[in-house]
């Protein structure tokens, strides 16, 4: 049995996992206190075999993540790190370690459920969007702003603009608004970044097919607008199974 962690910027995701199912999951607000999750894990303390977690935050919330594991579950945490090569995907970075650990994870998880081609986008507080061929390779990818920051980078930075980035809806179509003109903007450039990576790829695949694959606390906002992709909610989470199958990714 294991505890699974995805520490995002904002949110955290957690769940409890044996070999074949999902017992236990959940969020909570990345930098609150683990010490919140103690009533449910309570009863699996000591029926774990691991804890494994991908962070993107802070290392100082990395620390504090490891001291609680080990006072209350009594184990000491495996961190998941990028590699040069695993699981079938071979990192495009020259620096392997520099790829966002949840971006290395989505294309495990990603390449691993599809055995093909893939796009991986995460919207998120950032967007992210990665390519893999159909051997596996990872083409390389973009990173940008999530809506919400998009909207706070415009207002922010620019007089008599009032909108808030919570009211966004996705909309390609021309604003005839200030507000309407700021979501159809944002939907734009997401939009943009998906089309790229589609071009992108298609250029180095030709006409063999590919998946599309979404995830994200924001990605289902943008299904709409590509309704051939996968939302897969609990990719990073997935790809940390494949972590657990290579002690190459792990420190």
């Amino acid at each position: 049995m294991y505890l699974e962690m995805d520490m995002g910027n904002t949110r955290t995701k957690w769940r409890i996992r044996d070999s074949c199912n999902v017992l236990e999951r959940g969020f909570f607000d990345t930098g609150a206190s683990p010490k919140i999750l103690e009533p449910v894990l309570g009863p699996y303390v000591k029926k774990l075999h691991g804890i494994w977690i991908a962070n993107v935050a802070s290392k100082e919330l990395e620390c504090t993540i490891k001291n609680w594991a080990q006072i209350f579950l009594h184990r000491q945490p495996i961190f998941a790190r990028s590699r040069a090569v695993a699981a079938g995907v071979k990192n495009a970075y020259s620096e392997p370690d520099r790829l966002g650990v949840d971006r290395w994870l989505c294309m495990l998880a990603a390449y691993q459920l599809t055995n093909r081609a893939s796009i991986v986008l995460s919207l998120g507080t950032a967007a992210t969007i990665d390519m893999i061929d159909n051997n596996g390779k990872h083409l390389g990818g973009f990173i940008g702003p999530g809506l919400a920051l998009m909207a706070r980078a415009l207002t922010g930075g620019t007089n008599r603009i009032e909108f808030n980035p919570g009211d966004i809806i996705l909309s390609t179509n021309p604003g005839q608004s200030t507000s309407s003109g700021i979501c159809a903007g944002c939907t734009s450039m997401l939009c943009g970044l998906v089309d790229n990576a589609v071009k992108q790829l298609c250029a180095v695949i030709g006409d063999e097919p590919f998946e599309l694959i979404f995830t994200g606390g924001d990605a289902i906002r943008l299904m709409p607008f590509y309704p051939s992709a996968r939302l897969i909610n609990e990719l990073v989470l997935d790809g940390l199974v494949y972590a657990m199958q290579d002690e190459k990714l792990l420190e």
